[in-house]
């Protein structure tokens, strides 16, 4: 019955969209920093793209950074950059026509186009996106934690992100699709391939922000590489897990709705040594993949340094992305549950304090914070 109602909201919808699903701009972000960004396009001449049989086709991301700045600049960058591009593949991956988020530019962000960098050291952060999602789907959170005094970094996993756009217009779609009804070994043989390649995607970056640093690079020049965290959504959230094991480099990670079941057993059953926070939805509402659960559990038992498990009432996986708060839609199309207004909001709070605790050691008694913000289920071990 809710699938029937969506199509037909979708139908009504996609004759006036611009005016019957408007879309809000970002909230100004609470800290005291303007924001810079500005976007890279890195190849890794030592890694052959996995996705294609082309000889000599190294693997190439696009990146974009966020930075405190001195000031403004004369332009705000677009929530969505190639629009003309970008719209047509982002709606088929949707299943919604283009007319709904087409209107996506009106959406004004908080980050100026190469505004220039306050010459300080701040910490650095890596956000990975979702399976089939982009660089751009948790900008609320990057530009809060920015404005507090981060240098973030959000990659685009290329032919897992739903549209890479490379700077000559060229592009690559997504292509990591796996149906539903696939074997545990056919599963495993794909995903933790994909998986890999992300978490190496990770190493890859800091490995090119550390050579930007020691080159004076305009705003990289000021990352703290001895301070690296990461986050991610979903897939993104598994392959924030999988980096901080791969990468003794990264000193904290969250996982905001993270999917478990892609990750390599081994990894699994051997947890991470740095502080970790799971933050999504009661792990019974993954009914179609009830195994995540499972695994998450395995997971932080294995954990040896803080870590925490919290599950949020009233809230869907899209819910920790941008989305919820963009368009009230979300909600009618089954997108976002009854938290979803605000939990974008809430999340910027548990992040910027998560990672004050962890990368700028301020101590803050960040759970406390959360039980009076949150209908939340929390487990916890500190390690003394």
């Amino acid at each position: 019955m809710n699938r029937i109602i969506s199509y037909i909201i979708i139908l009504l919808v996609s004759q006036s969209c611009s005016i019957i699903v408007p879309l809000k701009d970002l909230p100004n972000p609470t800290g005291d920093y303007f924001i810079g960004t500005d976007v890279m396009i890195l190849e890794d001449k030592n890694r052959s793209e996995n996705f294609t049989t082309e000889i000599n086709d190294n693997r190439k991301i696009v990146v974009q950074g966020w930075y405190p700045a001195e000031s403004k600049s004369d332009s705000l960058f677009p929530y969505l950059d190639y629009k003309d591009i970008k719209v047509p593949f982002i709606a088929k991956r949707l299943e919604i026509s283009e007319k709904i988020i087409n209107h996506v530019n009106s959406v004004k962000t908080n980050s100026y186009y190469k505004a220039k960098p306050l010459n300080e050291i701040f910490p650095t952060i890596i956000f990975s996106h979702g399976l089939g999602g982009n660089r751009m789907q948790n900008t609320i959170n990057i530009e809060s934690l920015v404005s507090k005094g981060y240098i973030v970094f959000s990659i685009e996993h290329t032919y897992d992100a739903n549209i890479t756009v490379f700077n000559d217009s060229t592009f690559a779609e997504f292509d990591s699709f796996l149906a539903d009804d696939v074997s545990v070994e056919e599963f495993y043989s794909v995903r933790i391939p994909q998986i890999q390649t992300r978490a190496s995607d990770v190493s890859f970056l800091i490995d090119t922000i550390t050579l930007l640093k020691s080159q004076g690079h305009f705003y990289a020049k000021n990352c703290d590489i001895e301070k690296i965290g990461i986050f991610g959504h979903s897939f993104g959230g598994g392959t924030a897990a999988l980096s901080s094991n791969n990468d003794d480099r990264i000193k904290a990670c969250v996982t905001l709705d993270g999917w478990f079941e892609p990750i390599p057993p081994l990894i699994i059953n051997k947890g991470i040594n740095i502080p970790f926070l799971f933050i999504g939805q009661p792990q019974n509402s993954w009914l179609d993949a009830p195994y995540n659960k499972i695994q998450l559990t395995k997971f932080y038992n294995n954990c040896s340094n803080d870590s925490f498990i919290l599950e949020i009432n009233d809230t869907k996986h899209m819910d920790y992305s941008d989305i919820s708060y963009l368009t009230f839609w979300s909600r009618l199309l089954g997108l976002s549950g009854k938290k979803g207004k605000k939990i974008n909001l809430d999340l910027n709070f548990t992040l910027i304090d998560f990672f004050d605790n962890y990368l700028k050691n301020q101590n803050k008694n960040w759970l406390k914070n959360i039980q009076n913000n949150y209908d939340v289920s929390i487990e916890s071990k500190t390690i003394k």
